[in-house]
């Protein structure tokens, strides 16, 4: 699942594309803009989301990281 959130940005903008090329050539009135436009911002948010989410995993990995590294340095046997 973690994977497929990465493509979901990419998937949706690739789908309000298909659809606004859709409505585009189907018919000629611009009643297709408001409603492409209004969605448009959601793909730099579930960008946002997914880029917010691996800063967050890449973070708790350093602090763990690190944790670890403090373990290792106050062993007395240096293991």
């Amino acid at each position: 699942m973690k994977t497929l959130a990465h493509w979901l940005p990419a998937a949706f903008c690739a789908f309000l594309s298909i659809l606004a090329l859709s409505l585009q050539i189907g018919t000629d009135s611009g009643a297709w803009k408001p409603a492409f436009y209004c969605f448009l911002p959601m793909c730099f948010v579930f960008v946002g989301m997914a880029t917010s989410a691996m800063h967050r995993e890449i973070r708790e990995l350093r602090g763990q990281l690190l944790e670890l590294k403090q373990t290792r340095v106050d062993r007395p046997d240096g293991i």
